[in-house]
């Protein structure tokens, strides 16, 4: 059974069409949504996909269609906001592209400041831009709080949800 997968990468819900039977779906920010159908027989796939603005028209003419929706974690959320929204996407250091994810501990809890402070470690910030590096402290703590609803959280937490929609076993 064939799986089409999107992501809505934006910062607002989108809408998403299923036509000719025009079912349609809210996708929040960050989630992605797959749609796996079954074709009739002999039909060849002819599915095709529209995009406008905050919106996405799939064309599937099959004969079952099933919909699933991967939503991102707070994690997903916070790290979008840290790059997206705030500028701390990593850097290149030591030959090596970094970022906060690098850094983080695999055990244990991590604080919101510890998390600061591992988010200006991945922007390697030269020396003279300590002040920079000091003033970005206190808003990536924050961001930190918001995003995980809480001054600290174990480390097994700070995890990416890089799930595809229908990644288990298809129905029989």
């Amino acid at each position: 059974m064939p799986i089409a997968i999107f992501e809505n990468l934006g910062d607002d819900p989108l809408t998403f069409t299923i036509e000719p039977r025009d079912d349609t779906y809210e996708v929040p920010p960050l989630a992605r949504i797959g749609v796996r159908y079954t074709l009739r027989a002999g039909a060849e796939d002819r599915t095709s996909a529209s995009y406008a603005d905050r919106s996405i028209s799939f064309w599937c003419d099959a004969k079952m269609v099933e919909v699933e929706i991967v939503h991102p974690g707070a994690f997903d959320r916070l790290l979008w906001a840290l790059c997206v929204k705030h500028g701390c996407c990593g850097s290149f250091i030591d030959g090596q592209d970094r970022q906060v994810t690098d850094y983080l501990p695999t055990s244990g809890i991590v604080t919101a400041g510890q998390f600061a402070d591992l988010a200006v470690k991945a922007e390697n910030y030269a020396e003279g831009e300590s002040a920079s590096r000091e003033r970005s402290r206190p808003r990536l703590a924050a961001l930190f709080r918001e995003h995980m609803g809480s001054e600290s959280v174990p480390a097994e937490n700070l995890v990416r949800n890089l799930a595809n929609p229908f990644a288990g076993p298809a129905p029989a």
